[in-house]
């Protein structure tokens, strides 16, 4: 992982974290339809060509999930339990980038 790709990553979790809010505020309204981001596909091909600088930005995505009587379609437990599995990603992309500016201080001769 490099501090790029890290950056990328927390970049897509910040983004789709502001769809999740969205959805979730507009659970109730009528004829709303639930987004989602994807960015895991195209910064995975990115890191695998060596060159996460050159992944495309995070898109928003209409999510695939069943319209209710209303015409809505956000899912509260699938938003919920996302933000769940989003919030420990960024979690470890943190740590990623501060173990990778880390060893970065100390091959310059600094303090860990």
């Amino acid at each position: 992982m490099t501090t790029t790709a890290a950056l990328r990553a927390l970049d897509g979790l910040a983004l789709r974290g502001t769809v999740r809010a969205n959805n979730i505020a507009n659970s109730e309204t009528p004829n709303f339809r639930a987004s989602t981001v994807d960015f895991e596909t195209t910064l995975r091909d990115a890191l695998r060509r060596r060159d996460p600088a050159q992944a495309p930005s995070p898109e928003v995505v209409a999510s695939p999930t069943i319209v209710d009587a209303q015409g809505n379609s956000v899912d509260m437990e699938t938003e919920l339990i996302g933000s769940m599995k989003d919030g420990l990603h960024r979690d470890a992309m943190v740590s990623a980038f501060n173990y990778k500016v880390g060893q970065l201080r100390v091959a310059m001769g600094g303090r860990r």
